[in-house]
């Protein structure tokens, strides 16, 4: 479709906008991290000046409409990425995990019991922005997402290492891990922006199906990208027994599940192991399905902005679901 002038200035506008909003969410986390003296503070900055892809935020600017100059709406975005990054810390804890963002991770240096109190520090700070008049609603899809993404947790813990485990016990668990909060940026960020519920819960939809796109891909990445690119060690999840879906798939398909099943019964899969596996995804069908199912996924998240008649930020919307499944890191 060829824009007339009109259409293409108010596209202009509405990048303009979404990138001045990016900027002010940016300065804030930045205010965040410099307000409080004392290690814990110091900690959690730290992280945060680390950067990050900011796909929390970005989805409740996009969702709370990218022309708006609304305190609630920045307050949000910038109140997700704190809660993002703080679970990002409590999981590296439990990974015992080394490299977060191409640095060394809070446990890694200073140990759990630091790690555990930064990672609060930033759950606190998000929720007391979340705490006023205009983003009760917010608050209330923020606080389900946190129980929904520690119950994920408890439930790839209880799975690690299991052969047995099914695809649909596979998108369960991611569901909730990384769905549900993507899920409540959209929603929360329509509500705060003065959304109807109604168009709220198709961003939900939106949300939560990009979410398991993007995690699909993650899961991918470890097969394709190495330790530079992601910004964490490769094999990392098959490493700590966690089954994605390219494993899930060698464990359906005849001619390698015998050794998958042997080296998954080791319960110590090293590089080796790795190595072995990632060439049998290579010569089946696994990388294919995955991307596929991923790609899935995608468009069901384009299929839910169908309906809601009046949108600004479609088009970036629809932009952002071919970007997370083309992403390579």
């Amino acid at each position: 479709m060829n824009m007339t002038p009109e259409m293409l200035h108010e596209t202009i506008y509405r990048e303009s906008a979404v990138l001045f909003a990016l900027d002010e969410v940016e300065r804030r986390l930045h205010r965040i991290a410099a307000a409080r003296e004392g290690l814990c503070a110091r900690l959690a900055g730290n992280l945060i000046r680390a950067g990050g892809k900011r796909l929390r935020p970005l989805l409740v600017i996009l969702c709370g409409g990218p022309g708006s100059d609304r305190e609630a709406v920045i307050d949000v975005a910038v109140a997700a990425e704190l809660i993002h990054t703080a679970s990002l810390i409590h999981d590296d804890i439990l990974d015992g995990a080394d490299i977060r963002r191409g640095v060394p991770t809070i446990n890694a240096v200073w140990g759990n019991h630091a790690a555990v109190l930064a990672g609060d520090f930033l759950f606190a700070t998000a929720f007391g922005l979340l705490a006023g008049e205009q983003t009760r609603g917010a608050m209330a899809l923020m606080t389900e997402a946190v129980r929904a993404m520690c119950e994920g947790e408890m439930e790839e813990t209880e799975s690690l290492f299991q052969a047995s485990l099914t695809e649909e016990e596979y998108l369960a668990h991611i569901e909730k891990k990384t769905a549900s909060l993507l899920a409540a940026c959209c929603s929360a960020g329509a509500l705060a922006g003065g959304a109807s519920p109604e168009t709220a819960a198709a961003l939900a939809a939106f949300g939560r199906n990009l979410g398991l796109a993007y995690q699909i891909v993650d899961d991918l990445l470890d097969f394709s990208s190495d330790e530079g690119t992601l910004g964490k060690p490769a094999n990392s999840d098959l490493g700590r027994g966690i089954l994605t879906l390219p494993v899930i798939y060698l464990l359906q398909e005849g001619s390698h599940r015998a050794a998958v099943e042997e080296i998954i019964a080791g319960r110590a899969c090293g590089p080796e192991d790795f190595a072995r596996i990632k060439k049998a995804a290579e010569e089946t069908a696994a990388l294919t399905y995955t991307y596929q199912k991923a790609l899935h996924f995608a468009g069901q998240a384009r299929d839910c902005l169908a309906s809601i008649p009046y949108l600004p930020s479609r088009e970036m919307l629809l932009a952002l679901a071919d970007r997370v499944v083309s992403r390579k890191n």
